[in-house]
């Protein structure tokens, strides 16, 4: 966890089984504490109309890698909200923009300190982007070559991009 983040750790999100469904519910800072306590998240990956995929370079200020190169957008599903909800409002809250999301995947993400239900979307979209500078540092559209090479070997991809773009391409190809 970062020394010092902007992400309020007071947030309450459901806790879900591995079914999805809700058994109680937790803030934030225990959620990402104890991998015993599923909650909800959302990954939404925007491409443009040439098929370039956009990532962002997360703030230091993230309580969850910060300075990585990760998700195009991505949040929590707040208590009682649902994930289609949580994707619409998490492409106006990190990036300014309205967008069309299709559910690609469903999938419980297992790590050291965490678990999520996360349900994984993609968008098309160009842009202009307006973006919150506490949340993300910059953001880059890669081609499908300069992505996976990227994800492969740089050590500033999140996991996430490295488990998920592979997905979403394989989503795109059907």
């Amino acid at each position: 966890m970062a020394n010092f983040t902007t992400d309020s750790q007071n947030e309450i999100f459901d806790v879900v089984n591995e079914n999805d469904e809700v058994v109680g519910e937790a803030t934030r800072g225990e959620v990402h504490q104890n991998p015993k306590l599923i909650h909800r998240a959302v990954h939404i990956w925007i491409l443009n109309d040439k098929g370039e995929i956009l990532l962002q370079q997360r703030s230091l200020t993230k309580d969850k890698a910060p300075g990585q190169w990760d998700i195009s957008c991505a949040g929590h599903v707040k208590k009682g909200s649902d994930s289609e909800t949580t994707a619409y409002r998490e492409l106006k809250e990190e990036l300014g923009v309205k967008a069309d999301c299709k559910l690609v995947s469903k999938f419980i993400d297992r790590d050291i300190d965490q678990t999520e239900m996360t349900s994984l979307y993609v968008a098309i979209h160009n842009g202009p982007f307006k973006f919150p500078k506490k949340e993300i540092q910059q953001i880059k559209f890669f081609t499908k070559e300069k992505v996976l090479e990227f994800i492969k070997n740089d050590p500033d991809a999140s996991l996430a991009s490295k488990e998920e773009i592979p997905i979403v391409f394989e989503f795109l190809e059907r």
